[in-house]
């Protein structure tokens, strides 16, 4: 193959690795869905509704690519400029918004327990 066939050849494999689904992505990745499972510690049929959804969240998207070795970028294509959405991605907010989740401290319950006269 002429050098030339090969840039050509390349070319056309990046355009088509640029329009993967999820689940075509991982498959040529060679990543299973009960490891992204174990990753994210859901099951993995959570991992294959995923998958299979046509509207994710962003944060569930974002964790997926994360899972996968990736990361998830964002842009708005408007027709005179490209601009880079951030605050949708920052990991901060992720990451902050899981240690409130998971640092909740139970309120303690004191029950007076009513005795019973007979």
């Amino acid at each position: 193959m002429s050098p030339e066939a090969q840039l050509q050849a390349r070319g056309m494999a990046q355009n088509e690795l640029q329009k993967m689904e999820l689940a075509q992505l991982r498959e040529a990745l060679q990543v299973s869905q009960s490891l992204i499972a174990r990753k994210l510690k859901v099951t993995q049929v959570a991992i294959s509704r995923l998958e299979r959804r046509p509207n994710l969240k962003v944060g569930s998207l974002m964790n997926y690519l994360n899972a996968l070795g990736g990361r998830l970028e964002m842009r708005a294509v408007l027709p005179d400029r490209t601009i880079e959405i951030t605050h949708l991605l920052a990991p901060n907010r992720v990451a902050a918004k899981k240690a409130r989740k998971n640092t909740r401290v139970p309120v303690a319950r004191n029950k007076a327990r009513r005795k019973v006269t007979r």
